[in-house]
């Protein structure tokens, strides 16, 4: 299930992308922070969704979830943290903002 997130885009100089990438959706590689010691042994693919482009900070709030079914969703808890790569590449870094699983039913 999606969690909110909230994304911060390297620039260019930082070693992140030429410009975030356009949307609405974005599937890539996450490191997580609880998985962070068995990186990148352990890495788990994600989506991100969002319906707005960056602020000029380079800034996003996103829906995020796992590619596949059956993803460690316990680490998308909120506040966690996570950097996203695009091969060795760190592009952007983010924070769970909400979790689903935090919700009451």
């Amino acid at each position: 299930m999606p969690v909110p997130v909230e994304l911060q885009w390297l620039r260019p100089e930082e070693g992140g992308r030429q410009a975030p990438p356009p949307g609405p959706t974005y599937t890539t590689v996450a490191k997580l922070e609880a998985l962070a010691d068995r990186w990148p042994a352990e890495a788990w693919s994600i989506v991100a969704e969002w319906g707005e482009l960056p602020n000029e900070d380079l800034q996003t709030r996103a829906k995020m979830r796992f590619l596949v079914a059956g993803g460690p969703e316990h680490l998308l808890a909120p506040g966690s943290n996570f950097e996203l790569y695009e091969g060795r590449r760190l592009v952007a870094r983010g924070r769970v903002l909400e979790s689903s699983l935090s919700r009451p039913q």
